[in-house]
C-alpha cells in the first residue's frame, strides 16, 4: 500500500459522501432488516460502490461490509478492507447527524488504516503519517476539497485543541441507545465526568481521534464494521483501546462480534481506571442488544 493508494480512497470517499448527502436529504426508502436494524438506499449505495472500487483497485484484498453476504473467503487474506457504510442507520432514518461512513484496512488482524466521514456535518477523519481532521463543504468530491485531505494529511496538531474550554472532568461520550437503559445511571458517571449521549460509534472514535472529546465507553457488542476505521485513527503514543471482555483488537474474525468498549486518551483511561475497576466495569457489559 503506498500513499497514492489511500488518496484515491479518499476521492472514493469524498464521492459517496455526495451521493449520501443527497439520499440523506431526499425522501429515501427505509426497510427493516428485523429486530428494529434499518437499512436504507444509501447504506446499499455506497457499500456497493465502494466494494467495486476496492474490488477492482485491489483484487487480491478481502472485504467486509455490513451490508454484504460475508463468506470465509476473507479470513485467509493479508489486507482486509471493513465497512459500515452508515454507521448509526437510526439517526441518519431520523434526519439526525449523529452517523458516519467508516471504511477501516487491517493487515494480519490489525488496523492500520481508517477514514470516517460524516457528510451531514462535512468533518472527515482519517491517517496518512499521522491522524488529521478536516472540515469540508458540500459538494465534496471536489479538487479543493481532495487537497485540503492532503494539506490537513501533513499536520500533526490536532485541530482546535487550543480552543477547547478547560474542565477537570473528562467529556465522555456514551451510546444514546444505552444511556436511555439507564446503563449510565449510576451517580459516579455523572459527578465525576461530563458525560454526552450521542448516536454512532464509529463518529464518536473520529471526535475522540481529533482530540474533542476524551473518552468513550459502550456497554454493549459492537460488530468489527462499527469500530475498525475509528480504531485504526487512535496512535498507541496517544490513546488507548480496548474491548471489556477481551485483551486486545484482532480483526478480521470468523465472529465479528466483540464486547464492550473502552477509547479514550491515556489519562483519561487512568482516571476512568481510578474511578472503576475495569473488572467491575466488565461485568456490566450487555452480550446482546
Amino acid at each position: 500500500m503506498e500513499e497514492r493508494d489511500f488518496q484515491e480512497v479518499w476521492r472514493w470517499v469524498l464521492s459517496v459522501g455526495d451521493s449520501i448527502l443527497s439520499i440523506y436529504k431526499s425522501d429515501f426508502q427505509i426497510r427493516d432488516k428485523g429486530g428494529n436494524d434499518p437499512v436504507t438506499e444509501a447504506d446499499l449505495f455506497a457499500s456497493e460502490f465502494l466494494f467495486e472500487k476496492i474490488s477492482a483497485r485491489f483484487p487480491n484484498h478481502g472485504f467486509l461490509s455490513e451490508e454484504k453476504t460475508d463468506t470465509n473467503r476473507r479470513l485467509d487474506k493479508e489486507w482486509v478492507w471493513i465497512l459500515d457504510p452508515i454507521d448509526g442507520t437510526r439517526e441518519f432514518v431520523k434526519k439526525n447527524d449523529q452517523f458516519a461512513l467508516s471504511l477501516g484496512l487491517v493487515r494480519n488482524g490489525e488496523a492500520i488504516w481508517g477514514v470516517i466521514f460524516n457528510p451531514a456535518t462535512g468533518e472527515f477523519f482519517s491517517k496518512n503519517r499521522n491522524t488529521f481532521f478536516a472540515k469540508l463543504q458540500a459538494p465534496f468530491a471536489t479538487e479543493e476539497n481532495f487537497r485540503t485531505l492532503v494539506v490537513e494529511s501533513g499536520s500533526i496538531l490536532h485541530p482546535l485543541d487550543e480552543l477547547k474550554p478547560v474542565t477537570n472532568k473528562p467529556i465522555l461520550l456514551v451510546s444514546l441507545s444505552e444511556m436511555k437503559e439507564g446503563l449510565f445511571a449510576d451517580s459516579f458517571w455523572h459527578d465525576d465526568f461530563e458525560i454526552r449521549s450521542m448516536g454512532s460509534i464509529a463518529y464518536k472514535l473520529g471526535l475522540l481521534s481529533a482530540g474533542f472529546i476524551d473518552l468513550i465507553v459502550s456497554l454493549k457488542p459492537k460488530n468489527e464494521w462499527d469500530i475498525c476505521g475509528g480504531i485504526a485513527l487512535l496512535d498507541e503514543d496517544n490513546f488507548t483501546c480496548f474491548p471489556l471482555k477481551d485483551n486486545k483488537y484482532q480483526f478480521n474474525q470468523p465472529n465479528t462480534l466483540s464486547f464492550g468498549l473502552v477509547a479514550g486518551k491515556k489519562t483519561a483511561i487512568q482516571y476512568l481506571e481510578s474511578k472503576i475497576d475495569f473488572h467491575q466495569l466488565s461485568l456490566k457489559v450487555k452480550e446482546r442488544w
